[in-house]
């Protein structure tokens, strides 16, 4: 009997042990499961792809099944043999999921890693670390879904590098992408840190602004241009970068990404061939949106209402810095802060003749705001551009001596610039009309010199008492030989036939420093000042005026940017 119940008890022992280890097997394989369906929840959400997600219904699955066997086996009384048998297949099938699942966790992430690498590789430049052109286009359209979606508007912005291709002709390669480094760098610095930045070409960038109607973009470029302006230290010389924006802004120039970039490059390009620092699209693509008659019947209409503003950019005086001198500049409004190119209207006001009109009215204007300002105390000189069909009018002497007698204005405080080209079309009568001119003491000047093909005889013929260098010459003139040589002889010339010299496109301090010292007698550019309207130009007269100590060859009474 006793012998009886010690079996039986050793067969209930036996039995209950092998319940504990059968639950034992279960619940340690349940762990494993959980931890494997874990470590698939963070790949998951490191790699959202299908491939990754077909493996989480395969985790829980198993974990069901575990969590089901484990509650049948604890709620039972005895334990099979066949059922502990199952329990070390659900044990050793945990441990194998763990360990398929490792492995196969480990493969995917070599393969992101690998595909990051890839897609690092030609996503982003190797010299900047930048994001490159194809990123912008993958962001862009990124940014025109979310923006279709909850409305507004983004700005995107060509960047381009005016003279590095001068610059590449004199420095190394290695010292280039230095240099490349160093602008970008500072570019970056000068961004928000939403304002992603890209690397669009070899010397162009482009950067995208978020919700561009709360900013205004001409303050900011501005700003921006200004603060580019600075020399970037190479081989032991200050190298000056100059640099031109174009902006598209979605959805108004532009509904996918590649019609923004297309737009921005355009607009990149015309501020270019302008001389700007930035043009946005529009303001300069009127040809896009008008057809060249529907442009000139436009125009007549502004010209009879006179639908134009005159801007007046200072001129420095380095011989006398407190003259102060200015250049009127035509501008022709479209509205909503867009203004037509005068590249597009000028030639058709010169065909039609209507140009004519245009320049008396720009005169008009002048002189009588010169009498404005004389009676407030303020003697500036302002240079005024002729066309050659204003030197074809045989009134244009008579028209001018009738300004002079109307308004109480100095006759040397205008100058009227006339292009090297159309000295050449007809220069008897040219000498004639000037001569004309010259008599009633308004001075005479020739823009654009060096840009034409003028002869020295008949220039030395010419009453001209200025000679202004064409732009293309002086904005890489640190930069290229040949330019510098051309400068320096023009300067040379000039001073040799009694005339001062004024060169334009001066867009840096040591631009500006290198000029003065070769002799040039005036400087313009927007180093030394941008284009300003008739109320800021007032309210500009009216600091220097109050604090003329500022006046210096510093050119910080100028610097107005």
């Amino acid at each position: 009997m006793a012998v009886s119940t010690r079996c039986h008890c050793f067969i209930s022992g036996g039995e209950s042990m092998l319940k504990i280890v059968a639950i034992t097997l279960v619940l340690t394989g349940m762990c494993l499961i959980i931890q494997a369906l874990r470590s698939a929840i963070r790949l998951y959400n490191k790699d959202r792809r299908l491939s990754t997600f077909s493996f989480l219904p395969v985790m829980l699955g198993f974990t069901l099944g575990y969590a089901i066997f484990s509650i049948y086996l604890i709620n039972k009384n005895e334990i099979a043999f066949i059922e502990l048998i199952v329990s070390m297949i659900f044990f050793g099938g945990g441990i194998f999921t763990v360990m398929t699942f490792g492995v196969i966790s480990q493969s995917i992430e070599r393969i992101a890693k690998a595909e990051l690498q890839q897609w690092q590789q030609i996503s982003y430049d190797e010299l900047t670390s930048l994001p490159n052109r194809r990123y912008l286009v993958r962001e862009l359209k990124d940014r025109i879904l979310e923006f279709k979606t909850r409305g507004g508007e983004f700005t995107l912005i060509s960047l381009n590098i005016n003279n590095f291709n001068n610059i590449n002709e004199v420095f190394s390669h290695q010292e280039c992408d230095e240099l490349l480094l160093l602008f970008s760098e500072k570019l970056k610095e000068n961004l928000s840190p939403e304002n992603l930045l890209f690397r669009s070409s070899t010397h162009r960038f482009a950067f995208i602004l978020k919700d561009s109607e709360k900013l205004n973009i001409h303050s900011y470029l501005e700003e921006l241009h200004c603060a580019l302006e600075a020399p970037f230290p190479i081989k032991n010389y200050d190298v000056n970068l100059t640099n031109c924006c174009g902006v598209a802004i979605y959805p108004s120039h532009g509904v996918d990404a590649d019609e923004m970039i297309k737009r921005a490059e355009s607009a990149m390009y015309s501020a270019k061939r302008g001389q700007e620092p930035f043009t946005i699209y529009e303001s300069v693509s009127t040809a896009a949106l008008f057809s060249r008659d529907e442009l000139s019947s436009m125009l007549n209409q502004a010209i009879q209402n006179m639908d134009f503003e005159l801007f007046f950019q200072p001129v420095f005086n380095i011989k006398e810095p407190k003259k102060v001198s200015m250049e009127a500049l035509l501008r022709w409004p479209l509205g909503k802060g867009r203004y037509v190119n005068n590249d597009e209207f000028i030639p058709i006001a010169e065909q039609t003749y209507a140009i004519r009109k245009i320049t008396r009215w720009v005169l008009d204007t002048v002189f009588r705001q010169l009498e404005s300002w004389r009676e407030d105390g303020f003697y500036p000189q302002v240079q005024v551009n002729l066309s050659i069909k204003d030197l074809e009018e045989k009134e244009l002497g008579g028209y001018l001596q009738e300004l002079l007698h109307r308004y109480n204005v100095s006759p040397d405080s205008v100058i009227l610039e006339i292009t090297e080209t159309s000295l050449m079309q007809d220069p008897e009568r040219c000498r004639r009309t000037l001569e004309e001119i010259n008599k009633l003491g308004v001075l005479l000047s020739v823009d654009d010199f060096g840009a034409g093909f003028s002869s020295l005889s008949i220039l030395s013929n010419m009453p001209i008492s200025e000679l202004k260098i064409d732009r293309s010459f002086v904005t890489d003139l640190l930069t290229s030989s040949n330019h510098e040589a051309i400068v320096r002889s023009t300067v040379y010339l000039a001073h040799s036939l009694g005339c001062k010299v004024v060169a334009e496109g001066v867009e840096t301090e040591a631009l500006g420093q290198y000029l003065i010292s070769i002799g040039c007698d005036k400087l313009q550019g927007y180093w030394y000042g941008r284009p300003m309207s008739f109320a800021k130009t007032d309210q500009w007269l009216r600091d220097i005026n109050t604090f003329p100590e500022t006046f210096s060859h510093s050119n910080k009474a100028y610097n107005i940017r």
